[in-house]
């Protein structure tokens, strides 16, 4: 009973004082919460006046070509979103200006896999300025696709879901391990000796296709990859990475503080009679980083695959699978069937895919409600496009591995696919 009544007596005691110096904290609490609802106003208004248009891709009938090509294009799609980071004081006072009275974000591009009632649909949301990039290295290196704009497709779903009619679920995913570990990429489903016109391979976009085709009418669902060009950050973090698998012995601080608290107890152990600690013996014993030969074979495999991942270009990315389906055709497990399928990008050793976030709450007294409020979060964040607030990093590599054109070895009939080939006519050709 003493506790509780000195417990009161303090807490009583905290908000005397915090009353008496109300002058001092409150405007500044108010200065913190003016300050960030001016940074939310003028993002939301900077992202509401952009121009954004909806690309659809048509396949070209027989594609034989390497996903090499695919991630040419990427790479050549690395300007869109690139950050400004200047070392000159005034060009960062200008970005911050930027940034928080005009509301600047940097730009991204949402690619997305979309299956409306089994039907397939190759989609670029993006900004209207960015239009002729993106076709600019398309047709680089797939002149027989075919990119019309469209009307966005999103306006024929519901406004809110899940509503009386419709319901929904969905996933955003993440990584299972830090931005450096690559995940399974095309080249390891590519044959070794492949044909003289094919790169032979097994499609890794192949069970995707399957399992979004298996839908039937008043289903949809949706995979988007929101990306934009990463700077080179993320690359020097991967040193970290480096010095966990070689063992490297943390440095101990050599800061102002550190020096200070030495000198007081070198006094303490002068006044004591101790004798010093001995530096040079403690070098001795300290610790050495494994070498490269040191460490077991499995482990050089996964450095070099480490390097090489970051040898490319990066993408600041999120990934997003919303399943939508009347109430009477809702099957649940269709989302299954596309997350399993993402299991192939997957390795124990390496890097793969896990859920970032899920609608379903599993604990708790009001569960129901708390994932009736996930699915309507989730579901307004695909249909407007939101960039998550935590992306990962995914190479050029890495996303046309996840984000391709089907080749021939996928025969599932709802892809949509250039059905004649489109060619110029003959320059002799007499003009009337």
């Amino acid at each position: 009973m003493d506790y509780i009544i000195l417990l009161f007596s303090a807490l009583w005691s905290a908000l005397g004082i915090l009353l008496f110096y109300w002058w001092l904290w409150l405007p500044i609490s108010l200065w913190f919460i003016f300050w960030e609802l001016l940074t939310n106003y003028t993002r939301a208004k900077y992202v509401s006046e952009l121009k954004w248009i909806v690309l659809e891709l048509q396949l070209p009938q027989d594609t034989h070509r390497s996903l090499k090509a695919m991630e040419q294009t990427f790479a050549g799609l690395h300007v869109i979103g690139v950050v400004w980071n200047p070392k000159a004081l005034f060009d960062r006072f200008k970005v911050w200006r930027e940034k928080v009275f005009k509301g600047k974000v940097a730009d991204w591009i949402s690619l997305e896999i979309v299956s409306i009632g089994g039907q397939i649909h190759f989609y670029i949301r993006c900004l209207e300025s960015h239009r002729q990039v993106i076709q600019a290295q398309i047709y680089a290196h797939y002149s027989e696709a075919e990119i019309t704009e469209v009307a966005d497709y999103v306006l024929e779903l519901p406004v809110q879901a899940p509503n009386d009619e419709y319901e929904m679920t969905g996933q955003e995913l993440g990584l299972t391990k830090a931005d450096a570990y690559p995940i399974r990429t095309y080249p390891e489903f590519e044959e070794e000796h492949p044909g003289k016109d094919d790169a032979k391979r097994t499609d890794p976009l192949g069970p995707v296709a399957e399992a979004m085709a298996a839908l039937t009418l008043g289903e949809y669902l949706g995979i988007q990859f929101l990306i934009r060009s990463a700077d080179d950050s993320w690359v020097k973090k991967a040193q970290a990475v480096f010095d966990k698998i070689f063992e490297k012995p943390v440095k101990p601080r050599n800061d102002a503080l550190d020096k200070i608290m030495g000198g007081i107890e070198g006094a303490i152990q002068g006044v004591a009679g101790a004798a010093p600690a001995d530096d040079k013996k403690d070098k001795k014993d300290e610790k050495k980083a494994k070498t490269f030969f040191e460490i077991n074979v499995g482990m050089q495999d996964t450095v070099k695959a480490i390097e090489r991942n970051l040898s490319k270009f990066g993408f600041q990315t999120g990934i997003r699978v919303v399943y939508l389906a009347r109430k009477d055709r809702f099957i649940k497990e269709r989302l299954g069937s596309v997350i399993a399928a993402f299991k192939l990008f997957s390795s124990l050793s390496l890097n793969g895919f896990k859920p970032a976030f899920m609608v379903e709450v599993f604990k708790g007294r009001n569960k129901a409600l708390y994932t009736f409020q996930n699915k309507k979060w989730l579901y307004q964040r695909y249909r407007y496009r939101t960039f998550p607030e935590k992306p990962f990093i995914l190479t050029t590599e890495e996303m046309a591995t996840v984000y391709h054109f089907p080749d021939v070895s996928i025969h599932t009939p709802t892809l949509p696919r250039v059905e004649s080939k489109k060619g110029e006519p003959p320059t002799n050709l007499p003009i009337v």
